[in-house]
């Protein structure tokens, strides 16, 4: 393997940013594949498979290929891999900033103690001090993106205290706080903040503007030509952010307004699930190449992008009012239910931010009368609702897919359609697939044979476990039909 590693580090091959990272002994940094420093030699150089043992083994982040600005999302195939990446979703939504281990373990069904061997053997550093180093992590991306106060700062990236926030930084990056932002020419302003999410060209954002145009709640999304803008509410705040494209910085420009800065972690890592930035897609890129029937839906031959929902519980209630009816009627329902909530924004947001989606809490108690809905379909999002309050379905990302089939297909009303489609877009559970939708059918018939739901079923074996992608590339290959 490591052959291959210096071939593509001596080759400043990009394809294999984020497989792995390399570290310099003779000066102490870390650096992308890609990096355009001078290539070092192989002698002195130390290969690692993610970047969190880069910096356990203490070395610190290249300042030409930035190797920190974005995490890159660990996507392992071996022994408690699934485990890990629960794990760390959590740790990166902020899990560990005011809970134990213990309760880490317990949220992904495991003893501490396997849960720490896990961790180690797929990452090679345990889950305590990579919480330490995501938390320094996105404290930098606020240093150096921002004005908000050190304080602010320390805070909302889950530090207990500012003195473990300063440590922490001239720890991992060999800077206080002061200088990095000094090195940045950032000023003190107290601005919200616009912030690079990084990712892997191509990004087809226009087709993902279009995508999500089509499907905008009236009041709660703004879909322009070049950015898409959102209200939302966090346990502590509640605010809009805008987001657009930079190709010249392969990264999107994620702006964020809210009233409490400790929104930002969540927010961020919502927002780069929501454009699907943490996936690895060359191995699927090759397998899918490979496929006769998939490689008709691969986008300037790659695979597209699975677009999920910033909102899980919005997007279960959209796919309920979606059941036999077009995305237009299911888009202007849920705009109704929006308006008549009468959550309104206030008079700093932007026109066209007007109200915020209902909770379930909200929305159980709403008049949902009419609003353009049959009976059964209003009685399908009382029941769904009700679900979420009494804990009968969780709208955790972090749980497995059967599962959560299994007790969101018991509520009357919800079918295997509704159920791979909320877990494929809802959740951005990648090994969802709605086998019975009737795209997936047409883009599936050879020679006008329509295949059975058994036949498809055991055909979408052999895309595991990637299937929801695999449905994208059906849909898209039904564009030239």
């Amino acid at each position: 393997m490591h052959t291959e590693y210096s071939r593509a580090r001596r080759e400043k091959d990009k394809n294999f940013d984020g497989t792995f990272f390399f570290g310099v002994r003779t000066t102490g940094i870390f650096c992308r594949p890609s990096c355009p420093s001078p290539i070092a030699k192989e002698e002195n150089v130390e290969y690692f498979g993610t970047m969190f043992e880069a910096l356990d083994r203490g070395f610190r982040p290249c300042l030409r290929c930035r190797p920190d600005v974005e995490v890159d999302y660990y996507n392992g195939n071996v022994d408690g891999a699934s485990v890990v990446n629960a794990a760390l979703q959590l740790i990166y939504d902020g899990y560990l900033n005011d809970r134990s281990l213990a309760d880490l373990a317990g949220e992904v069904a495991v003893s501490e103690r396997h849960l720490r061997k896990l961790f180690v053997d797929n990452l090679g550093v345990p889950p305590i001090k990579i919480a330490r180093y995501h938390k320094a992590l996105f404290a930098k991306k606020l240093l150096v993106s921002s004005g908000n106060s050190m304080a602010d700062i320390a805070f909302a990236s889950g530090f207990g205290s500012i003195r473990q926030f300063n440590d922490a930084i001239k720890d991992i990056f060999g800077y206080t706080p002061t200088q990095l932002r000094k090195q940045a020419d950032v000023s003190d302003s107290g601005d919200n903040t616009t912030l690079l999410l990084r990712y892997q060209p191509p990004f087809h954002f226009n087709r993902i503007l279009d995508f999500m145009r089509l499907r905008a709640i009236k009041g709660v999304e703004l879909v322009t030509d070049k950015s898409y803008s959102r209200t939302f509410r966090t346990h502590n705040t509640k605010g809009y952010f805008t987001v657009g494209d930079n190709p010249a910085a392969s990264a999107l420009e994620l702006s964020i307004v809210c009233d409490d800065i400790k929104c930002f972690m969540e927010v961020h890592n919502r927002v780069r699930r929501m454009f699907d930035l943490d996936t690895n897609f060359s191995t699927i890129n090759k397998r899918f190449a490979k496929d006769k029937l998939l490689s008709k839906g691969l986008e300037d031959g790659h695979v597209p992008r699975l677009p999920a929902a910033f909102n899980p519980f919005e997007f279960l209630i959209r796919a309920i009012l979606g059941q036999q009816v077009t995305v237009k009627a299911a888009t202007t329902m849920a705009g109704r239910i929006a308006e008549r909530a009468v959550l309104p924004t206030d008079d700093t947001f932007p026109k066209g931010l007007d109200w915020f989606f209902p909770n379930a809490e909200e929305l159980d108690f709403m008049d949902l009368e009419g609003l353009g809905m049959t009976k059964t379909r209003l009685q399908t999002v009382r029941t769904a609702t009700r679900a979420v309050l009494d804990k009968t379905i969780s709208l955790s990302t972090n749980q497995r897919f059967e599962d959560f089939h299994e007790r969101l297909t018991a509520l009357k009303g919800i079918g295997d359609w509704t159920a791979n489609y909320v877990g494929m877009r809802g959740l951005g559970m990648i090994d969802s697939f709605p086998a019975s939708d009737l795209g997936v059918i047409k883009a599936m018939t050879q020679n006008d044979v329509k295949p059975t739901l058994k036949e498809i079923e055991k055909r979408s074996q052999m895309w595991r476990p990637y299937r929801a992608y695999a449905a994208l590339c059906l849909w898209n290959s039904l564009e030239d039909k």
